[in-house]
């Protein structure tokens, strides 16, 4: 059984928003940059407890005038800080630079493979801001699938075909190489299970290994207003 964690993990959250340069407030519940939505706070749990090492999971919920969504992350090491300083790595490569990209223009400029791309989804265009790839294991990343745009293609290709009906959406992919052999394949968008997401990454040309290894994307979609695209290329030139 989970537990919560007596673990100031807001305080690490916050240090690593003000080391970007951002300016933090906090209301009663969640921090802001710059008193701008999203709001953001996180917990931290152990999942569990092995003796040795310790499994504990950190879930960072994103909030947004008319939604939220949870990231949660998951690390193994031998004492919970350990643990915390993996998965405060992990969010920073995926979840935070994309929401750079996305939220917080003024924010530390980093060079952090995150892209962006206009989609054209049934006449409706939208902004994807594409995370770089977050990965953990004992393989070379190069090594564990021949072309790993074909994950690209997967994640882009579920949406185009979901019924897009909100302004905003998290898509959260992650496939998982188990040691054993096992291979655990997670898709989801605003936090609700995506099958044809996850069967599209599931049948990728993954390497087989008998090594741990693990690919997680994020794909943050935003409905855009007539004149937005053209503003967004001025900013980009």
């Amino acid at each position: 059984m989970s537990k919560l964690l007596d673990i100031d993990v807001n305080k690490q959250l916050v240090e690593l928003l003000e080391a970007h340069h951002m300016e933090v407030g906090q209301t009663e519940e969640y921090f802001f940059v710059e008193g701008l939505f999203p709001g953001i706070v996180a917990q931290a749990f152990e999942m569990e407890d092995f003796g040795e090492s310790f499994v504990v999971q950190v879930d960072f919920t994103l909030l947004f005038p008319n939604d939220s969504f949870v990231e949660s992350f998951v690390a193994q090491a031998a004492t919970h800080e350990d643990a915390i300083a993996n998965i405060f790595e992990q969010f920073e490569t995926t979840v935070l630079h994309t929401f750079i990209m996305a939220f917080w223009a003024k924010a530390k400029k980093v060079e952090n493979g995150v892209g962006t791309d206009i989609w054209n989804i049934n006449g409706q265009k939208w902004e994807a801001v594409i995370s770089n790839y977050g990965y953990r294991g004992y393989e070379d990343f190069d090594s564990v699938i021949p072309e790993i745009d074909t994950m690209y293609d997967a994640i882009k290709t579920s949406i185009e075909a979901y019924p897009l009906t909100k302004d905003i959406y998290a898509v959260r992919s992650v496939y998982t190489n188990g040691s054993n052999e096992q291979q655990i394949t997670e898709g989801l968008i605003n936090n609700e299970e995506f099958p044809a997401l996850q069967k599209a990454v599931s049948e990728l040309a993954w390497n087989r290994s008998d090594k741990f290894y693990s690919v997680r994307n994020l794909v943050l979609l935003m409905k855009l207003s007539e004149g937005a695209e053209e503003h967004i290329n001025q900013e980009e030139v």
